[in-house]
């Protein structure tokens, strides 16, 4: 397992200090925009996210597959002409109905944005493609540093426009400037690569096509429906509430991804790749899979108890006592997104074993109990029951999938829901002195000197029961400190 650990340490060591920067620069933008204005932000996200699904079929998943360069070559040419295409169409429709969707969503001040849909769908399906390639290269390098240039390029747009003028279109500008940049960096990354693109041929490419033809058939409305419930909420929120509502919940939903992006993200890539290239050559994932799950439950877990403990503490002191509202939400969701940075990376066994139909019926029965729970909060007026019953539903849904992939792989699901009660008792423990400072209200400073004294203790903890993820860390802090 040395090389994946090796893998994800240039992913996470490339990027690391991007992140930090990145979230350093939240609270400057916090303060900029309104939450009303990140509400319109995210609902626009969710129409360009949805909608990015349909561009490529799905094939983009497929580039991994093959076992030569030159098929998965072809596949890349059949993305981008499909993505292509699908762009053009999408903007001839976003181009006459604005009005309508704004209207439909009830949020009309979403329909001034709507015309940017097109161009960000085009980039961001162009990056996933690029990145898929670029990852099948292993160049973890250059994924890194792409991730970098994606991160801080669109912060600091969202800062320079948002001083100048502050809207929505500051954020959707420096968003749309974010992929451009990392796209135009990994097309220059791929010049090594123009000879495998020597025998991209119209019969390659159908061959392609027809051999990988359950990508588009099953993995594409798989992706949309797993896409749908995860961008449901927002619309949801709207829709009963406010803009303002949904700015809280993006706030609090991205803030409680940032921290495990970094090592999910980059766990999700390598595992792909490399487990790939196991089921090709002895078709057991068994091991890999435990590995990996046993990191990210030993990884997660604390964030999210510190999240639950003083999630409105850090929103309101870093962000602004505006947002304390969003610190509440972050309370409620963080089991969910717990759950998600566990499921996510491993979710790829289904398109791995070409199981495809069983994830569409998964994802299918995710949006269906996220309608019925958020319309059910949404009907108490409530938005805070909402986000419980929903937070509680994905909990129960994202923990079932995660346990119906470890079987599918032949791991012993007990033995891991062992190690999830081991480590979850662990971060409790070493969080009581965390709890008991804020049940007696100290400082806020006091507070975070603590939750600073807890998780380093914890991780050390971690790296103590865990000597190869200790043995990967000084690597990985070694290769940051040789870059500074």
């Amino acid at each position: 397992m040395s090389s994946f650990i090796n893998n994800v340490s240039k992913l996470v060591s490339g990027s690391l200090l991007a992140q930090v920067l990145g979230i350093m620069l939240y609270p400057v933008i916090a303060r900029i925009y309104s939450p009303a204005d990140f509400g319109v932000f995210q609902l626009f996200l969710s129409i360009s996210t949805i909608i990015t699904i349909f561009t490529c079929f799905s094939y983009e998943l497929s580039i991994m597959l093959p076992e030569n360069d030159e098929d998965s070559a072809n596949i890349v040419v059949l993305c981008i002409i499909l993505l292509t295409f699908a762009s053009i169409i999408i903007g001839s429709i976003f181009v006459f109905i604005p009005e309508q969707i704004g209207s439909l969503l009830n949020a009309h001040q979403l329909s001034d944005y709507l015309i940017f849909v097109p161009l960000v769908v085009f980039l961001n399906a162009l990056f996933f493609v690029l990145n898929f390639w670029t990852s099948r290269r292993v160049r973890y390098g250059a994924v890194a540093t792409a991730r970098v240039v994606n991160s801080l390029s669109s912060r600091l747009t969202q800062i320079g426009i948002g001083i100048a003028r502050t809207s929505p279109i500051g954020l959707i500008s420096g968003y749309l400037f974010g992929y451009l940049l990392a796209d135009l960096l990994m097309l220059i990354k791929m010049r090594s690569d123009i000879y495998l693109f020597n025998n991209i041929s119209l019969k390659n490419i159908r061959r392609l096509a027809i051999r990988y033809k359950r990508f588009p058939i099953f993995s594409m409305w798989s992706q949309l429906t797993n896409r749908i419930a995860l961008q449901l909420t927002p619309f949801m929120l709207v829709y009963f509430f406010s803009s303002t509502v949904v700015g809280y919940y993006s706030m609090a939903n991205q803030l409680l991804v940032l921290p495990l992006t970094l090592i999910g993200g980059a766990t999700s890539q390598v595992f792909f790749q490399k487990a790939s290239e196991v089921k090709n050559i002895t078709g057991d994932l068994k091991n890999m899979l435990t590995f990996v799950h046993r990191r990210l439950i030993s990884i997660g877990v604390f964030p999210m108890m510190v999240f639950i403990i003083i999630g409105e503490d850090m929103f309101s002191f870093f962000l602004g006592s505006s947002w304390y509202t969003a610190g509440i939400y972050a309370k409620i969701m963080a089991p969910w997104i717990f759950l998600r940075f566990i499921y996510a990376p491993v979710s790829s066994v289904f398109n791995i074993l070409e199981k495809q139909n069983v994830a569409l019926c998964f994802n299918f029965v995710f949006v269906i109990s996220i309608f019925a729970v958020l319309y059910i909060g949404g009907t108490y007026g409530d938005p805070m029951i909402a986000l419980t019953l929903l937070s509680a539903t994905a909990v129960l849904l994202w923990g079932t999938a995660d346990l119906y992939i470890l079987r599918m792989s032949d791991v012993r699901c007990i033995e891991e829901i062992k190690f999830l009660i081991e480590y979850l008792a662990i971060a409790f423990a070493i969080s009581l002195p965390l709890i008991v400072v804020k049940y007696l209200s100290l400082s806020i400073y006091v507070i975070f000197i603590v939750a600073f004294a807890v998780t380093f203790a914890y991780y050390l903890v971690v790296m103590y029961k865990d000597p190869t993820l200790r043995d990967q860390l000084y690597g990985t802090l070694k290769t940051i400190k040789n870059k500074l």
